[in-house]
């Protein structure tokens, strides 16, 4: 019985010991979804260009969350100007996250990349992520509704009619980057190999500041909100895919105009919203669901009101000559024996 445990015991022991490490991220698209989206933010799925000028706000895209397009650039017809200047919300500039990738990048490789793996990097290799601190850029709401009604270009209004744009990002404050072989051994970095494990981006701020770590100030964007407008709200951008669903974006009304206009200050009603099937198949405005407004929904209870009222008078009547026939039916009544004869009027 003895050796039957002991048998057991190392068969389990040479199992689990075979086992990847707990903390190695394999499904990168996961991984990054767990960090942005407790901040209303969709990872990207899919790595695309820098955008010109430093910013990613204002790209108008298409296409779907596994296959994100661009369609114009974000100076195209959202540019950095007076009236529309890019925001910064640190909040959550403190914060640490760690991950380890399996012979890669992970996520990194991911949204608009600042840094790719070198031919150096192998299979074996375990590369140690640290991102310090998550930043917000996003687009003031009311600036856009400005623009777009004093100072955008009439072709970006009918693009605008089609497909949305990125009205918030969020991005890394600063990351470090580290590298183990096989069995835990770190690989030290200096300027005559870092080329062989790391690529980085032209422009990005980047330095070595140990023997074993390299640290990126330069953002590199994981995630993002989009935005629609409906040719009806006159640039305001009420609309907004802050999550997906079977490959899909979820589009949300974000306002609170049937809270207000609601006079019985009852419970607030849900708001439908349907899924848009992705933002370039040309009628993504007419797939979305706008809620019913109070108005429409007192006439729907008046109407139901009329039919109740207009039933219960069917119903009264019917009553009414179900009784008088039992009255004038003399087969009901109780026989009675007289002489005289009796006339019903």
């Amino acid at each position: 019985m003895k050796l039957m445990k002991y048998v057991i015991f190392a068969i389990s022991f040479t199992f689990f010991s075979c086992q990847p490490q707990d903390d190695i991220s394999k499904d990168s698209i996961s991984a990054l979804n767990a960090l942005v989206s407790p901040y209303g933010f969709i990872g990207f799925q899919n790595a695309m260009k820098k955008a010109d000028g430093g910013t990613h706000t204002g790209i108008l895209v298409g296409g779907k969350p596994t296959g994100l397009a661009y369609v114009s650039n974000a100076e195209t017809c959202f540019p950095q100007n007076e009236m529309l200047p890019r925001y910064t919300d640190e909040a959550n500039v403190t914060k640490k996250f760690q991950y380890s990738f399996q012979g890669n990048l992970g996520f990194l490789t991911l949204g608009i990349p600042t840094v790719t793996a070198g031919l150096g990097i192998q299979e074996t290799m375990t590369i140690d992520l640290e991102i310090d601190g998550l930043v917000i850029e996003y687009l003031d709401s009311i600036d856009i509704t400005d623009w777009y009604r004093d100072g955008i270009r009439e072709t970006c209004r009918e693009y605008l009619n089609e497909f949305g744009f990125m009205i918030q990002t969020i991005h890394t404050s600063k990351m470090k980057l580290s590298i183990k072989r096989l069995g835990g051994t770190n690989i030290g970095l200096n300027a005559e190999n870092i080329n062989n494990f790391f690529q980085f981006e032209a422009g990005a701020n980047w330095e070595i500041i140990d023997n074993y770590t390299v640290e990126i100030s330069t953002p590199h964007t994981l995630g993002y909100q989009i935005a629609l407008m409906k040719p009806e709200d006159n640039g305001q951008a009420l609309y907004r895919a802050m999550t997906t669903e079977d490959e899909m974006f979820v589009f949300e009304r974000i306002g609170f105009s049937d809270f207000f206009n609601n006079e019985e200050g009852g419970e607030e009603e849900e708001m439908e919203i349907s899924v848009a099937s992705s933002i370039d198949i040309g009628n993504s405005m007419n797939s979305l669901v706008a809620p019913k407004s109070i108005e429409e929904d007192n006439a729907s209870d008046n109407e139901i009101e009329r039919v109740t009222e207009t039933e219960t008078e069917t119903e009264t009547e019917t009553e009414t000559e179900e009784v008088e026939n039992e009255v004038l039916n003399t087969s009901n009544f109780p026989k009675i024996e007289t002489s005289e004869n009796i006339f019903l009027e």
